[in-house]
């Protein structure tokens, strides 16, 4: 995807091949603030899948959703979500993270 349009990326240079998606590295700890997934990828990573495959306002679908990483990211995106998963845990763990999330941007509108 050399000369796609990536201006929500941070890690695409114009008229240069897209680096590594594990150029963002692990989680960082206030993403696991409420628990942790075995396979938890990082936001910036999944904020660059979701960017890649949908537009604004698609539906992006996750059936093994887990702490709803990608959820978060197609949240922050302005994309719909579905998440689905056989642990009741994760869902919760997942819960707990768009809770903190509205929070936090209810806070940033009010500031």
């Amino acid at each position: 995807m050399k000369n796609g349009n990536w201006l929500e990326d941070f890690l695409k240079k114009p008229n240069a091949q897209m680096r590594s998606v594990w150029a963002t590295g692990t989680p960082k700890p206030i993403e696991k603030q409420f628990g942790k997934h075995l396979t938890q990828k990082p936001v910036e990573l999944l904020k660059r899948i979701v960017l890649a495959a949908s537009i604004e306002g698609d539906l992006v679908l996750d059936s093994f959703t887990g702490s709803s990483t990608t959820g978060i990211a197609a949240h922050l995106l302005g994309r719909k979500f579905i998440g689905i998963d056989t642990e009741k845990s994760y869902l919760d763990l997942s819960i707990k993270r768009f809770e903190a999330l509205e929070q936090s941007l209810t806070e940033d509108m009010l500031l």
